[in-house]
Order: structure tokens, then C-alpha cells, then sequence
């Protein structure tokens, strides 16, 4: 039977579901706040420090930030899916690392693009190593993260739908709220339209209506929905915010040159694997059970690395701009952190005796992260990496060093790591998934608690993220909610 459904944010999640729905036969419309790609930088948002420097991690547009993204594709460990331990048994996810992995394989196939992928790909092992760097395997594993050569961006499947499948498309479209009766019945969307300069009051209705608006847009948009609703007003919407916080957090120099071809590099067809050490699951007592991952990256000096924070976004800056000569006398003054970023990005060079140490850390779920609605229109972003999980950080860099000492001559690691360490733009957790309205916004099937046709399927569902890049999860939970609604 087909639908009339209602899908907000046109990003990653929000552009699968649309195709999916549409191509299924259900009347979809897709509405999102830009009508061109470019980054988004809110202005109802009021952070509690300075707005993280990586401003470049949100997107508008049809497409969203999948425009921007480098398409690194990762899945969740099953200890970021059961639980890290049992003090956190209340946190895990409410489905099955099996039914995970079934969404993962469809996921995989949307995103790895004309690239020879599967799942076993994103989980195998590195080749043998046989230039004496070896793991130690009594406490650490091997990780890889995997690299499309050319990364999926949801706008060609999103205005495909709309040739093929009568996909309608409302741009310039900025939601105040979703109109929810006493039942938990979802009646419509209310918005300004923004058209030619003039601003209109536009209401949308819809059978089922599904939030995509990204890891703060949906809780920003369910907060101001639910607020006065007697039902909904005490889910824990916008708690337990998380992301993998990343940064440069080390310099080392190896005994002896060495390849770090087969973890730094490796190729496969269509795509490349960076593979990075973390502690097996039993041992994750040795990072106060934070499960964190490190990548090495060749490097030709033991220069401190803090600077390469300030290139990065001088080079993401110029996306499409014509550099200028002052910051190109800053690149030449930095060349040998520039070595490093564009070997990491293109992998052209391994053989090294320095590396620097690239540093994804967990954030466990908590209260104090969060975001809040402050007054009408404004919100109160908090967002910080604690003093236990720098602590966390430095006993889980501390365990690598000792179980690796007899390949490395010397290694720094730097201080005030919480300054080197940033957002990566995967913050989650604001509408999370949840066996129970205690502990979550969502239920298993990505439906809000206690409503009977609203939605929430982007990064803002995942529970745990782990030192896991959110896209491929993401991507699976927008399949999994997509075929629900379809089913239903």
C-alpha cells in the first residue's frame, strides 16, 4: 500500500531513504534548508567554549555533508554493539551484531560505488608483515578503515528518484517543528519556505514522517517538537551526545627504517585500507574501558605535529579558491607537515623511520554532553573531552609504547592532549536508539517512543560510535529504518 511520507534533511541518511521509499512506490517528498552544496555553519547554537575548529563538518544542500565527506567506511565493534563492560549493560544497542551486519552488506553495496567491496573487505586482517613490525597480538588488533577512490554522495541517487520515481524536492526549506496530536500521531511539518528572497509559513502533512537532519538537526528539531508534549517531554532528547574526538597526539622514531606499506597503504580494487591498532575487547581495562584506536602515519621529522590542525583547514578552505601567497609561504614554511598530509591522503610514501600518531578516542555516553533548547529559538550545545577520557587516552597510548618497545629508539607524546584532539563531526546520541524511553528517543526500529509515525535515521540514533566513523552505521541504520517503514 502506498504512502504519503515526509523525509527531513537531505544528507546521507535522508537521501537513502528517499530513494528507497520512492523507488518502492510510496509518495515521498524530501525537504531540506539548502538548495546548493556548502557547508553549514548554524547560528541558533551556543556552544559552551568556542565552536569547534573543524567548521566544515556539516552540510546543506541535497546531499548534505555526503557532498563533503571522504568516504571512509568502518563498522561498529561488538563491543561498541553488547556493551564495553558490565557497568555499561544499559547502553547497548537494542539489536543483534547479526542484524547489524546484514544492514552493513546493504549498505556496502550503496556506498563502495564501482568498487570491488564487501563486508569481509572492511574486516579482514593486513597482509603479513615481514619487516619486523610485528603486532603484539597478547593485547592489540589490527583495524582497517577503507577508503572508495571516489566517495558516495547521496545527491545523484537523490535527483535520480526524482527523474525516475516522482521524488518531490522542497529546497530552501528550514523546519521549526513537527505538529504531534495527544495520540503520538505525527500530523505535519512547519517551516519557512524560502523562495525568491520572501520567506512564507509552509505546512506539510504527511502518513509517516522520517527526521534525517544529522547528528544535532534532529534532536534541535524533535526538542522543539516535543517540548509542551506530555508524552514525549521526558525522552532523553539531546543526552549522551558522543563523538570520536581525533588529533595528532604523538611522534615516534623506529630503531630501524621500516615499511609501514602494509598497514598504511594497502590497496584493494577501487578503494585502499588504513589499518589501526586497538585493544582486543578482554583487555580493554588498559584504557579504563574507552575503546580507542591509533594509526601511524610516516612521517620525516619528530616536529611537533599541533600546526597540521591549522594547514588542514587552510587547505579545506580552499576548496574551489585561488590560494593565496601568504598561506602558500605558510605550506612551504610547514612542508614537511604537508609531506605528511598529502602521503596520507594519496599513500604515496611508506618506507620511514618517524611516524606521528593519529589518535581516534571513544567518548562513553554521558549527561553532561548534551544539547538543550534555551528559550524559543536558541540551543545550548556542550560538548567536551572529560578529564578522565584524556586520562583514558594517554594509559591507552602508554600500554601501545610498553607492548611495542623494542621497535621504537624514542617517542614523545605530546602534552595538553585535549587541545591537539577535535571534533571529527560524528557527534551522536542526541535521539539514541534504546530497548526503553529511559534510556533512549528511539526504539529498534528507529521510531520515536511513544509516537505512531515518527521517525529519527541518522548518526543521532548510535547508542556507541566507538573510534568508528559513522558513515557506513549511518547508511546502515537509514536501510534499516527505510525498509521498516516500507513493511509496515
Amino acid at each position: 500500500m502506498s504512502k504519503n511520507i515526509c523525509i527531513i534533511g537531505a544528507g546521507l541518511a535522508g537521501g537513502i531513504i528517499a530513494q528507497k521509499l520512492a523507488q518502492a512506490g510510496h509518495k515521498v517528498t524530501l525537504i531540506d534548508m539548502g538548495d546548493q552544496p556548502k557547508y553549514l555553519e548554524p547560528k541558533d547554537e551556543d556552544w559552551n567554549f568556542d565552536k569547534p575548529k573543524a567548521v566544515f563538518t556539516r552540510g546543506q544542500g541535497f546531499g548534505g555533508t555526503s557532498n563533503f565527506w571522504h568516504g571512509g567506511l568502518i563498522g561498529l565493534d561488538k563491543s561498541d554493539i553488547t556493551g564495553l563492560s558490565r557497568l555499561f549493560d544499559e547502553l547497548k544497542y537494542p539489536i543483534s551484531e547479526d542484524e547489524l551486519n546484514q544492514y552493513y552488506r546493504k549498505a556496502i553495496e550503496i556506498l563502495r560505488g564501482d568498487c570491488n567491496l564487501d563486508l569481509e573487505d572492511i574486516q579482514a586482517q593486513p597482509l603479513p608483515i615481514d619487516n619486523g613490525f610485528e603486532i603484539n597480538s597478547d593485547l592489540f588488533r589490527f583495524k582497517g578503515l577503507i577508503y572508495p577512490n571516489n566517495a558516495y554522495s547521496s545527491s545523484k541517487a537523490i535527483h535520480q528518484a526524482a527523474s525516475e520515481y516522482d521524488l518531490n524536492l522542497i529546497k530552501n526549506y528550514t523546519v521549526s517543528h513537527i505538529n504531534i496530536d495527544d495520540s503520538g500521531m505525527a500530523l505535519e511539518v512547519e517551516g519557512c519556505h524560502r523562495i525568491d528572497d520572501r520567506e512564507y509559513i509552509k505546512k506539510i502533512r504527511a502518513d509517516h514522517f522520517i527526521l534525517a537532519a544529522g547528528g544535532f538537526g534532529s534532536p534541535k528539531i524533535l526538542l522543539k517538537s516535543i517540548n509542551k508534549h506530555p508524552k514525549l517531554k521526558n525522552l532523553p532528547v539531546g543526552k549522551f551526545i558522543t563523538d570520536h574526538p581525533s588529533g595528532f597526539v604523538f611522534k615516534a622514531k623506529f630503531k630501524k627504517r621500516l615499511s609501514l606499506k602494509n598497514l598504511f597503504a594497502q590497496p584493494g580494487q577501487g578503494y585502499r585500507t588504513q589499518f589501526g591498532f586497538t585493544l582486543k575487547p578482554d583487555h580493554l581495562a588498559h584504557s579504563n574501558y574507552q575503546n580507542h584506536i591509533l594509526y601511524l602515519r610516516p612521517a620525516i621529522t619528530m616536529k611537533d605535529p599541533f600546526l597540521y590542525d591549522n594547514l588542514k583547514r587552510k587547505l579545506v578552505g580552499y576548496k574551489g579558491k585561488k590560494i593565496k601567497l601568504t598561506d602558500i609561504f605558510y605550506l612551504f614554511k610547514h612542508i614537511d607537515l604537508l609531506y605528511d598530509a598529502v602521503n596520507f591522503k594519496f599513500g604515496l610514501f611508506n618506507s620511514t623511520r618517524y611516524v606521528s600518531g593519529l589518535t581516534f578516542l571513544e567518548q562513553l555516553p554521558n549527561h553532561e554532553n548534551s544539547i538543550k533548547l534555551n528559550g524559543h529559538d536558541r540551543f545550548s550545545l556542550n560538548w567536551k573531552i572529560s578529564k578522565n577520557e584524556e586520562l583514558s587516552s594517554i594509559k591507552f597510548l602508554e600500554t601501545f609504547f610498553e607492548a611495542h618497545d623494542s621497535i621504537f629508539e624514542e617517542f614523545r607524546i605530546f602534552p595538553n592532549i585535549t587541545k591537539r584532539l577535535d571534533t571529527s563531526g560524528h557527534h551522536s546520541g542526541g535521539c539514541r536508539m534504546s530497548s526503553d524511553p529511559e534510556n533512549g528517543v528511539v526504539d529498534a526500529n528507529l521510531k520515536v517512543f511513544n509516537t505512531r509515525n515518527l521517525y529519527v535515521a541518522d548518526g543521532s540514533v548510535l547508542p556507541y560510535t566507538g573510534h568508528a566513523n559513522t558513515g557506513l552505521s549511518i547508511a546502515a541504520m537509514a536501510i534499516k529504518c527505510s525498509d521498516f517503514v516500507n513493511n509496515r
